[in-house]
């Protein structure tokens, strides 16, 4: 009996180990901008805070506390003559990471004057930030590779007399597995939006988390002549394309009637982008109508015909069209059944890139003493795998013993 029970210890050791070292949630940089104190938050992840990342700038809190900690405060950085630029460490090798700055304006300085300004990553100018005085936070996310430069620079640069710029929050997440296949390794990829559109949204909540990456799904919109519908996440491919949580997958948006559905993809303010990167997921229902029924989808952008693509039950069918030339500040895609289709287009989530060239490559900010220490894989291996299979294996032995 304790021989079967060994066995089903080592089992469940292996299981662990694939749902949580593959992600090291322990490598990743989550920095909470302005704060006075490290902190945990409810998902388990540590909030740093970030005066050893940056030598300037005005920590501030908000006059009233936010439902996301983070975002409670702020620094800011009033004197442009500063170099106001953050310096994250990173692993000195060829990594993918995902890079994602909070804004939350709360007007913290009372003169409900909500600033617009640049952000530059590694030197090379990445986004316009345009504040608001109404809804919640605004994000910036990029996937970007550090090829082995042991840090990631961020700077923020005023654009506008009188309009100083804040940041949040700040992370960093490695991606230990390689994701979003086709984009290139000599660009950086700004996200557009990450919407699971049949459900709520999804994001990290702790080692056994269904998103693994630390990315945000946002919850969209259902069009008007749509509705939602539940469909079955794929359990017959071992690792899905880009790795989706199963949550979002198991919620969906379909066509009341045969029509098109019809999705939006806005670029952000001062695009200049010509090129993006879109990957759509569609899953099937448990059933259909008869057994002879067929899914079956063109998908047009801006009225140019991609691909077709079939759906089918228990499996996730990942699209990804790259490269999609931009003819506007709006994207529309078009999913509309094709001839051979018995039943209404159907669609799960959309995830929309566009891509920042960096042939040419700025001076990034000096790195700061905040980049040294052990940026190994194996260091962080260690830091996280090794005590959690101690941890594991001497919790089983007691409650077996």
């Amino acid at each position: 009996m304790k021989t079967n029970s060994w066995i089903l210890l080592h089992f469940c050791v292996f299981i662990l180990l694939q749902i949580t070292c593959s992600q090291d949630p322990l490598t990743w940089k989550n920095i909470d901008c302005g704060t006075e104190a490290p902190r945990v938050g409810p998902n388990f992840l540590t909030w740093e805070m970030d005066h050893d990342f940056t030598p300037s700038g005005i920590n501030k809190r908000l006059p009233e506390n936010q439902p996301l900690d983070e975002m409670t405060t702020l620094r800011f950085f009033p004197n442009r003559m500063d170099q106001n630029c953050y310096t994250i460490p990173a692993y000195k090798q060829n990594l993918q990471y995902i890079i994602r700055a909070g804004f939350y304006y709360g007007n913290y300085d009372g003169l409900s004057k909500p600033p617009t300004f640049d952000l530059y990553l590694d030197g090379q100018k990445w986004s316009t930030v345009s504040t608001s005085t109404i809804g919640g936070p605004i994000y910036v996310e990029a996937i970007h590779w550090t090829h082995g430069s042991g840090s990631i620079g961020l700077c923020l640069i005023q654009t506008r007399n009188g309009e100083v710029p804040f940041i949040s929050s700040l992370e960093a997440m490695p991606l230990w597995t390689h994701l979003y296949l086709q984009m290139e390794t000599n660009s950086t990829f700004t996200l557009l939006n990450r919407t699971n559109l049949g459900g709520n949204e999804i994001r990290y909540t702790g080692l056994l988390s269904d998103e693994k990456y630390n990315r945000i799904w946002t919850s969209g919109s259902i069009p008007p002549n749509c509705k939602k519908v539940s469909t079955l996440p794929d359990s017959t491919t071992p690792t899905l394309q880009n790795d989706p949580p199963k949550l979002v997958l198991q919620d969906s948006i379909t066509s009341n009637t045969s029509d098109p559905i019809i999705l939006t993809v806005d670029s952000p303010l001062n695009w200049t982008s010509q090129t993006a990167y879109l990957v759509l997921y569609f899953t099937e229902t448990a059933t259909r109508p008869t057994i002879d029924d067929t899914r079956i989808m063109d998908i047009e952008i801006d009225g140019r015909m991609m691909y077709t693509v079939g759906t089918e039950i228990n499996q996730c069918k990942v699209v990804t069209l790259y490269p999609v030339p931009l003819v506007g500040p709006t994207t529309n895609i078009k999913l509309a059944p094709s001839r051979l289709s018995t039943l209404p287009p159907i669609i799960t989530a959309i995830e929309a890139f566009t891509r920042v060239n960096i042939d040419v490559h700025n001076d990034p900010p000096p790195p700061s003493s905040a980049a040294s220490g052990d940026n190994s894989t194996s260091g962080a291996w260690k830091r996280f795998c090794v005590p959690y299979i101690v941890f594991i294996y001497i919790s089983s032995a007691i409650f077996m013993f």
